[in-house]
């Protein structure tokens, strides 16, 4: 008679079966939702605040999938902690981020998820998002700072140097990694597909010569061939500051393309080897063995020559110049051509004609 006298008093009509029955409702995860705000139908309808109330604690116990007497929501949309006294809507709002946590996001809950610490934006609006129009993502470009880009892939020993703003499409530790440069793969360039194909051209200035504006040949970019450039470099000018090193690089590309000299960069280093003291550069013909000592000067030699080929360094003071020359030295041939500038130790020469001289 207390048991049931306790049990009005508490709860109204209802006896302690009634109770039990809703407990273990509960814990089976049978709990009631609302649809629109809308309770909807059940038995006991007048237990539902009491169903409210303790469903943050039975459901911490519930382990089989929640059946949902709506149908309308999952067992996900269900699980978790709820605040008492709130909605079945707002607690599976809240539950969302642990959701997502578990691999698992809606178009609901999206922006609650892109709030959250748990979830890159980027990566949450995948698949939610239509891809952007390419003349979008065109004009945003247009727009958008280079500066942002400028360096990239640059080594920052080399930042002061880099004056154009995009590289050459062959060179891709260089290509902007951003969202608003629209990706152009070398193989476009490699088949012509894409126009000019992204190639780096030098900037042409009042008396340089056509064969200036053509891109350099493709093999460039080889392993073999920036093995070559960085060595020339490296004998050459390794005791030079950076622009002296940058100019020398610039010298050897330019007689690649030069149609008077041969048209890869290995060709046109070791030019003449065979003959002593009279090749193009003297390390190659100096009857010295190529011993790199300097590792350290070595890797700046090859990111010179990689940054130099991909025109992110070019120096317009030295322009097209082919031919350069130790200041302690004073060769006959230097009063044939036009005197461009000094870097360092060296001073470089352009041809009048275009050629030889």
């Amino acid at each position: 008679m207390v048991t049931l006298f306790a049990s009005w008093l508490t709860f109204g009509f209802a006896s302690p079966t009634a109770i039990q029955d809703m407990r273990s409702e509960l814990a089976t995860g049978t709990v009631l939702v609302q649809r629109g705000g809308v309770p909807g139908e059940d038995a006991c309808s007048h237990l539902r605040k009491l169903r409210v109330g303790l469903a943050s604690g039975a459901e911490r116990f519930a382990n089989g999938p929640s059946a949902s007497r709506s149908g309308d929501f999952s067992d996900d949309a269900l699980r978790g902690a709820r605040p008492s006294g709130q909605t079945t809507n707002s607690a599976k709002m809240a539950r969302l981020p642990e959701t997502a946590s578990n691999g698992g996001l809606d178009r609901i809950g999206l922006a609650t998820a892109l709030f959250s610490n748990r979830l890159d934006a980027q990566a949450g609006l995948r698949g939610f998002l239509p891809e952007a129009d390419s003349d979008v993502v065109n004009a945003t470009a247009t727009l958008h700072r280079a500066n942002s880009h400028r360096l990239e892939g640059v080594p920052p020993i080399l930042a002061d140097l880099v004056n154009n703003d995009r590289a050459d499409v062959l060179a891709t530790a260089y290509a902007p990694s951003d969202p608003y440069h629209p990706s152009s793969g070398p193989f476009d360039a490699l088949l012509g597909n894409s126009g000019a194909g992204g190639r780096f051209v030098p900037p042409m200035a009042e008396g340089d010569h056509s064969w200036m504006t053509v891109p350099l040949p493709k093999i460039v970019f080889t392993a073999a061939e920036q093995k070559c450039l960085a060595t020339g470099i490296y004998f050459e000018a390794r005791g030079e500051e950076l622009r002296g090193q940058a100019a020398v690089a610039q010298v050897i590309l330019n007689r690649v393309r030069n149609p008077a000299y041969p048209d890869t960069v290995c060709d046109v280093v070791y030019q003449n080897q065979h003959m002593l003291n009279r090749c193009q550069f003297s390390f190659a013909c100096d009857g010295a063995p190529e011993v790199i000592s300097d590792r350290r000067a070595y890797r700046l030699a090859k990111d010179v020559a990689l940054a130099v080929t991909a025109g992110k360094i070019f120096l317009p003071e030295v322009a097209s110049s082919t031919h350069y020359n130790a200041t302690y030295v004073h060769p006959k041939w230097a009063q044939s051509m036009e005197r461009m500038t000094q870097i360092g130790k060296h001073i470089f020469y352009r041809t009048y004609g275009g050629g030889w001289s």
